[in-house]
């Protein structure tokens, strides 16, 4: 059973639920963010986006938060989503990228689904099967540590 809660910085505990995705950050991403809120971001190692739109810098690794119990899915491009958030997940096609294209959208990548979750909805780069695949095997591995080695 995956947990439902995360804990960030080290002291700060956050329900799962509320996630949208968590993205690894760059050194561009550290250096941006740096000088965008004028502070010392080398410790963090990756951004977390809640359902609210907001977001917040983490110390932890997405191998660390993995740790923690938290089955997390990649949906491409280095981002990742808690499994136990998701919901649904159905093919992108090419009338919604030209529905979002109408709203003033540009999609820089090529999206393969969307996914639905808890704290709203995810373009993927994967298809539907293959999220709901990968959703499978993180919740069937979350919480348990390292696999012993046998002979």
């Amino acid at each position: 059973m995956s947990k439902t809660t995360l804990k960030l910085n080290g002291s700060t505990v956050v329900p799962v639920d509320t996630i949208r995705r968590i993205k690894p950050l760059s050194d561009d991403d550290r250096t941006r963010a740096g000088e965008k809120l004028s502070v010392d971001t080398s410790r963090f190692q990756s951004r977390v986006e809640f359902a609210d739109g907001t977001s917040k810098l983490i110390a932890e690794t997405i191998d660390e938060l993995k740790g923690q119990g938290v089955g997390l899915v990649n949906v491409g491009a280095d981002r990742f989503v808690p499994a136990i958030n998701i919901r649904s997940a159905e093919a992108f096609t090419k009338a919604d990228a030209d529905k979002l294209a109408e709203k003033g959208f540009t999609l820089s990548k090529t999206f393969r689904s969307r996914v639905e979750t808890t704290a709203g909805q995810v373009l993927s780069l994967a298809t539907a099967e293959q999220i709901m695949q990968r959703r499978a095997k993180a919740l069937d591995g979350a919480g348990e540590g390292p696999k012993p080695q046998t002979a």
